[in-house]
């Protein structure tokens, strides 16, 4: 029985400008096809254009030409993606080098893994939030008491784990990792692999490195890079039987949801609160002082019997 093809690449190509007259290929005419249980290594040196074809998947770049098919919808379509737009939204995860920077440094691990379940009102599958949290800590390796911690206050490899544990609980089969190991230890580095290699069984897990050594061990499918194009395509090994992950059909965040997202949004950060408060009274006041000063004008052009049907008033 063949496997679930998840992702259908066609002829895929991206450039970028570096001066209004000078375009550099990134990615040029690659094809190819991902299933679902697969863990897929996107390898090549730096430039190779890994990085490009990743966020081409997540639909963060729009290719200059090419199709990349999920099911039945081709995501570069603007007209087909904003029409299923909810639904690709809830099946793709990309997890960072710089967990760092993609954690939001103000929440606590148990809201940051959460988080995209609050926003696309996911119900908790073992009841509530904090339960929820709790497990995928657990899966990932990650003690409990980790749950009120910042992430300034984890290491590298434990940021790592709760990006993919915030991947886990949004349910997500598409999980892209963008050289997740790159700013870690040897032993870290493994961790890493290995759990993302155990998401593979039920997942597409797509990983993106320079670093061959590190994913050949476990990943079932490769494909080197080189120049924008494909340098070699090899099956490594079959994916493991599939244990049959469905993805839940997920709601759009409503407006008090949005409203809610944007307040707590608005005040976890003091400095940012302080600054768009001052915008805020800043444009209230200049706005507020251009129409009084109209006012003001219009006012005494009337005390002269000025108005605009009658100019010559004699």
């Amino acid at each position: 029985m063949s496997k679930e093809v998840l992702l259908d690449v066609r002829h895929l190509t991206q450039q970028f400008h570096l001066t209004k007259k000078i375009k550099v290929k990134a990615v040029d005419d690659v094809s190819f096809q991902i299933h679902k249980g697969e863990i897929f290594g996107l390898v090549g040196e730096s430039g190779s254009g890994k990085s490009t074809v990743a966020r081409c998947l997540m639909n963060i770049y729009q290719p200059a030409q090419g199709e990349i098919w999920y099911k039945d919808v081709n995501i570069c379509d603007k007209k087909e993606f904003k029409k299923h737009k909810k639904m690709l939204q809830t099946r793709r995860q990309m997890i960072f080098q710089d967990s760092a920077s993609s954690l939001n440094q103000k929440m606590r691990v148990s809201d940051i893994i959460t988080e995209p379940m609050r926003i696309q009102h996911i119900t908790p599958p073992r009841g509530s939030f904090v339960k929820e949290a709790a497990f995928q800590m657990e899966y990932v390796g990650l003690e409990n008491s980790f749950l009120d911690r910042y992430p300034s206050e984890l290491s590298g490899g434990q940021r790592q784990r709760v990006a993919i544990a915030r991947a886990l609980a949004k349910e997500t089969p598409i999980i892209v990792a963008d050289e997740p190991t790159g700013n870690l230890d040897s032993k870290a580095a493994e961790d890493v692999i290995r759990l993302l290699n155990e998401i593979a069984k039920d997942k597409l897990v797509i990983i993106v490195t320079h670093n061959l050594e590190q994913v050949e061990r476990y990943a079932t499918r490769l494909i080197k890079m080189h120049d924008g194009k494909i340098l070699e395509d090899k099956t490594l090994k079959r994916p493991d039987k599939e244990r049959g992950h469905k993805a839940g059909d997920y709601e759009d965040i409503t407006f008090g949801g949005r409203l809610k997202l944007g307040v707590r949004n608005a005040f976890n950060i003091p400095a940012k609160f302080i600054l768009i408060f001052a915008v805020f009274l800043f444009i209230s006041f200049a706005v507020a002082g251009t129409y009084s000063s109209f006012q003001k004008t219009e006012y005494q052009e009337s005390l002269f019997g000025y108005n605009e049907f009658f100019s010559d008033t004699s």
